[in-house]
């Protein structure tokens, strides 16, 4: 599917760099929305121009999310409002994603100004010892709970990094997600976490 806008300089070569940075950070976009605590599709939206620009809230997450020190990494140092009509294309190639964003000029003519490719996301399967690790997680978020971490309602990336380091070894978002959704859902009713927040603000878990 191909879908055409006009963006800013300064927001397409933004959501350029986050998009460079999510990937190598090994990212799906799925996860990074989870960890800014947007909708599962947000991030995905955006990039493929479904869905408005990022807030300035959503871009200090991302940039709290990627690990980014250096703003100016993500962010152009210089604010450039021209704008720019574009397009981008996402298709699957094989096993992995391959984005083209193009601009068009006054004759509907396109010109590529960059290709990004990733791998397609992954599912529990794609993970060697995925179920043992799925568990592992779950006990250490089940002993966050009976802490009191969760008094005060959380963003998904503060739960991330709080596992994190309790475990010797990276867990990848990919393992919050899933067992945050399974606190909160128990066989069709409500578990001991709750999600609170909205679209218009990033979504938190606190105890029910």
């Amino acid at each position: 599917m191909k879908t055409t806008k006009v963006l800013t300089v300064y927001q397409l070569e933004t959501l350029y760099r986050i998009l460079l940075q999510r990937i190598a950070k090994g990212y799906t976009a799925a996860q990074l929305a989870f960890l800014i605590g947007a909708a599962p599709q947000y991030v995905e939206e955006v990039e493929s121009f479904q869905r408005p620009f990022y807030t300035g809230d959503d871009l200090e997450r991302i940039a709290l999310a990627l690990e980014e020190e250096h703003l100016q990494n993500l962010y152009p140092s210089v604010t450039d409002n021209d704008e720019v009509l574009i397009s981008v294309q996402k298709q699957k190639y094989k096993n992995r994603w391959v984005y083209t964003y193009c601009s068009v000029d006054e004759q509907n003519e396109e010109e590529v100004l960059f290709m990004v490719r990733e791998d397609v996301d992954p599912v529990l399967d794609d993970f060697p010892e995925g179920d043992d690790i799925f568990a592992i997680v779950e006990d250490t978020i089940d002993v966050l709970m009976r802490s009191g971490y969760f008094y005060e309602a959380k963003l998904p990336m503060e739960i991330f990094q709080s596992v994190n380091k309790l475990l010797p070894t990276y867990i990848s978002p990919f393992y919050i997600q899933m067992a945050m959704t399974g606190f909160c859902e128990e066989q069709d009713v409500q578990g001991p976490l709750r999600l609170v927040g909205n679209e218009k603000s990033a979504y938190r878990y606190e105890e029910c």
